[in-house]
């Protein structure tokens, strides 16, 4: 039980674990107040909604970083397994977090036309979010390996249960997103993050029901 080599893997089992579920955590917010975006109109209150992850966003990314790097660095033969399973919704989440960070940048810079930045901001977000679950999907579904490579198809994530996944990690960031608001904003879109109240007068009236907490998941 003293030997390096038993103790090491599982160090680093940890760490990588421990990267990936500060991300989820910390990163599910802000991805999460992007899918949140199309739920909320008025562009002031969008302005909030950014406002509040604006110090965070780009910081909070360190830890997939480290993750996928603690794996590649620890676990050769894993990530070898692992990246050709799923090449195609890694680099789409890839593509979908840059294009993400460069729509937050722009949409301040191209006021008052701001609302492709707009489109972009929500659309990355959301986009990199469903890869992900496609991601965690897939693994729990399984990887086919032979002799310690890869041996399944390059689609072999486009399955029922990988998509399913990525449908609730969507709804499950947007719940995220709500409780960042409610925990940081003020006033009505705070509000609107918040679940229905009884008392009407708390938090408008019953048409307002469906709030920014469960709209996605209302699609």
């Amino acid at each position: 039980m003293d030997d390096i080599t038993y103790w090491l893997p599982l160090v680093w089992a940890g760490l990588i674990g421990t990267a990936v579920a500060l991300y989820i955590v910390l990163d599910g917010f802000d991805l999460g107040i992007g899918i949140l975006f199309p739920f909320t109109g008025e562009e002031e209150q969008r302005d909030v909604m950014m406002n509040t992850v604006a110090p965070f966003w780009d910081g909070n990314e360190t830890w997939l970083v480290m993750g996928g790097a603690g794996l590649f660095v620890a676990f050769p033969t894993a990530y070898a397994i692992i990246m050709p399973a799923f090449y195609l919704p890694i680099i789409l989440m890839l593509l979908a977090l840059v294009f993400r960070g460069v729509a937050f940048e722009f949409r301040w810079v191209a006021k008052p036309n701001h609302r492709l930045w707009d489109i972009a901001f929500s659309g990355g977000s959301i986009t990199a979010t469903f890869m992900q679950g496609i991601i965690l999907g897939g693994l729990l579904q399984g990887i086919p390996v032979e002799q310690g490579a890869f041996a399944g198809g390059s689609f072999d994530w486009f399955a029922p249960f990988p998509l399913f996944i990525g449908l609730a990690l969507v709804a499950g960031y947007a719940l995220l997103g709500a409780t960042w608001l409610i925990m940081r904003a003020e006033g009505e879109i705070a509000d609107k993050a918040a679940p229905p109240s009884e008392d009407p007068s708390h938090f408008g009236s019953g048409s307002n029901g469906c709030r920014l907490a469960v709209d996605a998941a209302c699609l």
